[in-house]
Parts: C-alpha cells; structure tokens; sequence
C-alpha cells in the first residue's frame, strides 16, 4: 500500500506545474474574451471618436502590451492623417512629417499593401537601407500595423509600437489587431452616419422653417390688405357722414392706429391761423415740436407729394404710382428728432392747403413705402372733409354770394357720397351673386353638391336631437340622357335638364330641397315625413313624370328614371353616407330594369363589399399570376380527328379553387381589368403556338407543329385601335404561322360600332390569323355577320346545340348554315357536344368541327390521341 501511495504522490506533483499552466491559460483568456466584448459594446454604443479612442486603448492595453498606439485615417484629398495617437512624443514626430513622407512610413506601407505589417528595428533599419521607407519618429524595438477595412476598401491604419526589448508582437497579436480594427471602423461608420443623418435632419428643418416663415410673411401681408382696406372704407364713411372736423379727425386717428403706429398724429391746415387743426402726440420732454413741425409741414407743402423720411433718405409717391429717393439730413440734432416721419399734402386744384403727418420717436422702420399711399388715400377724403366744412363756413357767412358755389358743392359731395354707397351695395350685391353661383348648378339654377350637402347634414343634425322626426333622400338618374347628348349635341341635351329640372320640382314640396349634382344625377331631400308611403307616393310621380315625352325644338324625346332611396337613420354620422346609399340602392334599380325605385336595404351594402372585394382580389390575381390556361379539343367530326384547341381561361383563386371566366369575367369588363388578362392570355397563346412549332416529332410522342387555337377576345380589340395595334404587335413579334391563330368575337363586339369593327377584322385577316364568330345562335343572330364579315369559322352556341334533340327545324337550319358556309367560306363549328345523339345529328346535318365533353375535357395538359395535320381543316 505504501508504494502505490508514494506512486500517486509522485504522479500529482508531476502534473502539478502542468495544472498552474493551464489555470493561467484559463484566465488569459477569460479575461482576452471581457475586454473583447467591452470593445464591441464601446464600437456598438459610439457618439463622440474623441472619447472613443482613449477607451479604446485602455481596451488594448489589456490585451496587448504596448508603448504607443496610433491611428490614421483618410482625409478628404485622400491622404493618411494621425487622428489619433496616444503618446505624445509620437504625435508630435508625426505632425511634423511632410505631405508627401506619407506613403515612406511603416503605416503608408500598410495602406499601400493594404496588408498586415509586423517589423523589428532591424527590419526597420533594412527597409529604410533599401529606400522603400523614410524614417521619421521615435526608434523603436517592435511594430506592428494591420489596415482598417470597410469592405474591400482601406480608409485608414492603426499601428503598435514597442520600445521593450523585452517585449514582441507575434501572429496572435496581429490577429487582435485586426479585430480591433473592425470595432474601429464600425464606431467610425457610426459616427459618420449620425453626423449625416443629423445633417440632414437640420437642412430639412431649415427648409420647413422657410417655407412656414414665407407662408406666415404672406399671411401676414394678405391680412395686412384686408385690413387697409377695411380701414380705408371706414374712412370713406367716416368722411361721408358729414360730421365736424374735431370729431371727424378723431375717429380718422382712432382708425389709422389701428393700422400704423401713428401715436402722433396733426392736421395742419395752411390757410387758418391757428393753423393746427387736430394734434395727438406723445410728450417728449426736451424735444422742439413748434420748430419741427414748421420746417416739416414748409417741406412737405414745398414737395406737394406723400413723403417718407427714413435712415438718410427721403422717399416721394409719383402720380404714376412709382418711388423717387433723395439723401435727407434733418436740421435738429439726434436728441430732438424723430426717428422716421410720414405726411401727406392735402390738395385742392392743385395747391397744398395743409397736410397731414405723423412721427416715431424709437423705431426707424416704423414706416414703410406702402404706407404712402394709404396717407395719400387719407389726405384726399380729408381734404374732402375740410373743403367741405370750409365751404359750408363760407356759406353762413356769406349766404346770399356764395349760394351758387354751396349747391356746386353739395352736390358734389353728394354725388361722391352717393357713388360711394352704390359701390358699398353693389359689393354686397356681388358677394351675394357669387354665393348664389357657387351654391347653384349653372344650367338648372337649382342647389348644386355643396348646398343639398349643407341641407342634409343639417337634417341629419335635426334628426339626432329630435329622434320621432324622419327623412329620406332620393337619387335619381336619368336612362338614355347619354345616347340623346350624344346624338343630338350638348345644346338639346341641356334643354332637356332644364326641363327635367322642372318636371322634379312639380313632383316635390316646398320645404323639400331639389339639386342636381351633375350630369344626369339628381338628389331630392324630402324633409319631415310621417310615413314611407309618402317617399313612395314621390318617387312615383317622378317616374311617371319623366316618362312623359319631351318635345324639344321638333325632337320627341323619352327617358326614365332610376331612383335610389335611402331613409333616414341614427347609424349615419355624414351627410356622404348617407348619399352614398342612395347611389347604391340607384345602381341597383337600374340592374333590375330601370324606371323603377329601390330602397337601399344591407344586402346593397354586402353586394358593394362583395363587388369590391372581387376587384381587389382580381387585381392581386394579375400581380400574382394566378391566372391559366386549360385546353379544349376541337375535332373533324367527319374524320374524328383533331384539329386544334380552344385556350379557356381559369382563376386558380387561393381560396376558392378553380373559377371559370363567368364567375369574374364580368367584373374584369366593369374595371377594365381585361386588358391585363386579355394581354397575359394572348402572351401565354402565342408563346404556346411558338414552342408547338419548334416541337420535333420523335417516334410516338404527339407532333403539335399544325395545331390550332382559339381564344376569344373582348371588343376592345375591333373598336380601339390601340388595343388592335398592340395584338397586331404581339402576333409579329413571335416567330408563329399566323394562320394557326383563332381569334373569336361575338356578336355584342360587333354590334356598338360594326363599320370599325369590319375594318379591324379585315386588319387582322390582312395579317393571316383566322377569325371565328363565336356564340352564334345564342340570341338573336344575324346572316349579315356570316357574309358581309370575313369570318372562316362560325361557332354555334352550347344552347342551341342542346336543342338539337328536341327541336328539329334547328337541325335543319345546321343544314342550311352548313350549305351557306360553302358559299361564303365558313365552317361550322359545335359547342357543348355531350352526347352521342347530339354528335351523330351534326355528323348528319354535316357540321365540319366540334368540341364538347363528349369529345375531351379541357385540361392543363393536352395529349390529343391523333395527330394533328394542316389537312384536317384544310
């Protein structure tokens, strides 16, 4: 036992130095790792580099041993600059390098390699032998540079140095280095991108800041002109009301303070001796006001013109409206005189009688240019008031002379008096005509939008105060009003509103409110109702009232109207809803027959949000390509064999599975959403048509070089030439045989415009597709399109084949298309054959080609069981 004790004793104080070691290891690196990850929170957590870099090399201080750390970084023209060094004796040395000594350092040489660079002084000394650097700075015993990199690209060096001989950088602490320097340029990036963002932030602040002064400056000035202007009316009528000129003056000053900063204001007059007629002044003390106001009112009597005396300058208001500026030095010392100064003659025949002025003693600014003429505008209806009250002076004192020249003048100032209350009512009168026009409809002078808007939103307030009180609004629209504007000009078509106008104001109350909102459409509000059967009474003689003909300069005119009801509830907060129901429930009645009334119940509201819903759901089916392509075999009914395929759209609905085109096809036409379908479908045919004609047939597999296909497309393409032009475009842009393509129109495309239509087809027969009249039969179809239009195939419509069986004369008017088609160059073609029956009766009657279930299902995928040769619909 003692020996195998002595054994394990000696064992453990072998491995005993071995276990210190790794202790040591363990907290080297325990502690390499916390100031690692303190140096990634300082890059992450940076505002100020000024106070990054000292924290930074506290970092690096304990994990590398070192006397001197600097950084340098790009400057603007591209060349290395210390931003950063530690000790002062480096930065120093570095300061004093020349420009261009850059590029011969150790650190020019890390950027120039855009490498790690690690140097003894001995290798130092051998580069420097070499001329491949300068040296410059301190000597030292180690250094070690590792460039610092955003990407692929070098902005700047970070560089240690070791003045120890007992100190040398080795690989691991290269490795560092390069660690810390990505720390480094990610608190740089920070930092940068904060000075940008705050600069933006500023610049965008200093232009929202001028765009609100300026728009504040052109309220303020807007207001300011209101303002004269309220002021310079006030004055009118104050003048006019032939008051005594005390009092007269008075309110004139009471007035103009509230426009200037008039404070002091005189009236001189030049032909009285006690010749101030109003004064109102501040008292100065020390200041010469007799003295003053004699040399001013002699210069502004000598210039005879509004004046302004301001910073040096005399400024005078020309007849003609423009400024003239002089030099003007006053005569009093900076103690006794005013600051700026402003007057105005008062002119009679052409001679100065007086003036009128005023002063301010702190602001030299007070006055403005503008001001001129607002005194010279004062100064005239003063010395309108003044003469005035001169002359009715000179008339007590000399009755008997002077009667003649009295009356002159009392007449006169009447006839300005007058003038002046004609042009006060003639405003009153023209603010009333413009809200008469800006409330009314211009052709039916009845309320317009904005007014029956105003009306109802009163009601609807009513109504919610006094709940037992009811009303309802009407929308009515006219049928046919476009086809009679359209064909007998925008002048009969006014005439007939104006007459619609006032066959609806026979049919509703007075208290009731009647307005056109535009076009055709009218809106009635019918006002305190009892009951239903009231709005029902209403919307009835409407509609019998325009049902009646209108004769107008020789036409017989007839329409109807559809009327949409919606009564009032306390569910509605907007007059705008409340409309908007009503336009609804109007849709609605004109989907259901027109000239006739509904009242707008949820169900209109669920099938508006139904409407809507398909049309955002059908809009994200042509972003998302939700849309394809099933394929229908079309067969020679004689020979069985297969001639082409009809291409049948499908919506691959993410909800609702598969859709075929009855079920969205209608909105798709509603919102024009057809043309991007009709666009990926005739992309996707022609693309299909390109690879079967690039197809090489290899032993069994189907050859699809001579295969058609059919698509049937939407009237834009015969009466838009836009749309014409852009099919045209698709078909030559692919390398195709045009004649494999079936382009197929009913009759509803041709019918609306058929002379633009024939043009468009003989277009597209000109460019070798092959055309299809498709759905004939359907209704009431017409021989015209079977041979004035250059169709190659006919397709009878799924109905009427079904007919077959039950209805002999339809077979036998196959027959007879079957015979005209040989005349006029057509071949039949059967849809919706799903029976034996019905295939062997076309066989019969001689019907070329067919499709139906009978024949194949449309599917994704097509594998015809015969191969497809041009001779089978030769």
């Amino acid at each position: 036992m003692s020996d195998i004790s002595t054994r394990e004793g000696s064992l453990a104080q072998r491995q005993l130095p071995k276990l210190k070691s790794l202790l040591n290891k363990y907290r080297q690196a325990n502690a390499m790792q916390e100031s690692l990850l303190r140096l990634s929170e300082l890059a992450s957590t940076v505002t100020e580099l000024n106070a990054f870099y000292p924290a930074m090399v506290d970092i690096i201080d304990s994990l590398l041993t070192t006397n001197s750390v600097h950084i340098a970084l790009l400057d603007d023209h591209q060349d290395l600059e210390v931003v950063y060094c530690h000790n002062p004796v480096e930065h120093r040395l570095a300061e004093h390098v020349e420009f261009n000594d850059w590029r011969k350092g150790l650190t020019g040489q890390v950027y120039l390699t855009q490498q790690p660079l690690h140097c003894n002084a001995a290798e130092r000394m051998a580069l420097a032998k070499a001329g491949k650097i300068v040296l410059y700075g301190s000597a030292c015993i180690d250094w070690l540079g590792v460039p610092l990199k955003r990407g692929h690209h070098v902005i700047g060096v970070i560089a240690l140095q070791s003045y120890d001989e007992q100190l040398y950088f080795d690989d691991r602490d290269c490795q560092l280095l390069e660690f810390i320097g990505e720390h480094l340029v990610t608190a740089i990036d920070r930092v940068k991108s904060r000075a940008l963002l705050e600069q933006s932030i500023e610049q965008r602040t200093q232009k929202l800041t001028e765009a609100n002064r300026r728009l504040q400056r052109e309220i303020c000035e807007r207001q300011q002109v209101e303002k004269t202007h309220q002021v310079m009316l006030a004055v009118s009528e104050i003048v006019a009301a032939n008051q005594a000129l005390p009092s007269l003056f008075k309110q004139v000053h009471q007035e103009l303070k509230g426009l200037l900063a008039c404070q002091n204001f005189y009236v001189i007059s030049k032909q009285t001796e006690a010749n101030v007629l109003y004064q109102a002044r501040q008292e100065h003390v020390g200041i010469d006001d007799k003295r003053r106001l004699s040399i001013f009112t002699e210069l502004a009597s000598n210039i005879a013109k509004p004046l302004l005396i301001a910073q040096g300058q005399l400024i005078t208001l020309e007849i003609d409206g423009s400024m003239a500026r002089t030099p003007y030095v006053l005569d009093f010392d900076n103690k006794h005189q005013p600051q700026t100064w402003l007057a105005a003659p008062l002119m009679e025949n052409g001679q100065v009688i007086g003036i009128i002025a005023t002063q301010h003693y702190t602001n030299s600014q007070a006055f403005s240019e503008k001001h001129l003429a607002i005194f010279r505008f004062i100064a005239q209806q003063l010395t309108s008031a003044i003469v005035r009250e001169r002359d009715l002076t000179l008339v007590e004192q000399s009755k008997a002379s002077l009667e003649h020249l009295v009356n002159e003048r009392t007449q006169a100032l009447q006839a300005s008096n007058f003038k002046l209350r004609n042009q006060i009512e003639e405003r009153r009168k023209a603010e009333s005509r413009l809200y008469f026009e800006a409330h009314h409809d211009a052709l039916t002078r009845l309320p317009n939008r904005a007014l029956f808007t105003d009306r109802l939103t009163h009601a609807l307030r009513h109504i919610k105060r006094h709940v037992e009180h009811s009303f309802a609004v009407l929308f009515i629209d006219l049928d046919r009003f476009k086809v009679i504007n359209d064909t007998l000009g925008h002048h009969i078509g006014d005439k007939f509103l104006i007459e619609i106008a006032g066959r609806l104001s026979g049919c509703v109350r007075d208290n009731d409110v009647l307005a056109r909102l535009g076009g055709d459409e009218f809106v009635v509000l019918l006002d305190s109702l009892t009951r239903q059967d009231d709005v029902e009474d209403v919307a009835e003689r409407i509609i019998e009232a325009i049902s009646q003909p209108f004769e107008i300069e020789g036409h017989s005119l007839y329409s109807n109207a559809s009327i949409g009801i919606a009564m009032c509830s306390p569910n509605y907060d907007e007059a705008t809803e409340i409309l908007r129901d009503a336009d609804a429930a109007m849709y609605q009645a004109k989907n259901l027959g027109r000239g006739r009334y509904v009242f707008f119940d949820e169900s209109i509201r669920a099938q508006l949000l139904e409407s809507m819903t398909l049309e955002q759901e059908l809009r994200e089916a042509i972003k998302q390509q939700q849309f394809e392509l099933h394929y229908q075999q079309i067969s020679n009914l004689a020979r069985t064999s297969t001639i082409g395929f009809e291409a049948l759209l499908r919506w691959q609905h993410p909800e609702k599975g598969l859709l075929t085109p009855s079920e969205f096809l209608f909105m798709a036409e509603e919102t024009g959403l057809i043309v991007d379908i009709e666009r990926w479908l005739i992309g996707e045919v022609v693309e299909q048509l390109a690879t079967w004609q690039a197809q090489q047939p290899d032993g069994e597999v189907t050859d699809y070089r001579h295969a058609l296909i059919a698509i049937n497309l939407s009237s834009r393409y015969l009466t838009q030439q836009a749309q014409l032009q852009e099919l045209i475009t698709v078909i030559k842009g692919h390398d195709i045989e045009p004649h494999r393509l079936i382009l197929e129109f009913d009759e509803s495309a041709i019918l609306p415009q058929p002379e633009l239509a024939l043009a468009s087809l003989r277009k597209l027969k000109k460019l070798g597709v092959k055309l299809a009249l498709d759905d004939y039969g359907a209704s009431l179809s017409s021989f015209n399109f079977i041979h004035q239009y250059p169709f190659e195939f006919v397709k009878l419509d799924r109905s009427f084949i079904r007919s077959l069986n039950n209805n002999e004369k339809h077979l036998s008017l196959v027959s007879a298309l079957q015979q005209l088609g040989n005349q006029f160059g057509y071949r039949l073609v059967a849809e919706g054959i799903e029976n034996e029956e019905t295939l062997a009766k076309l066989q019969q009657a001689g019907c070329d080609f067919g499709q139906g279930y009978l024949i194949a299902k449309p599917s994704k995928l097509v594998q015809p069981k015969t191969i497809v040769t041009e001779k089978s619909y030769a």
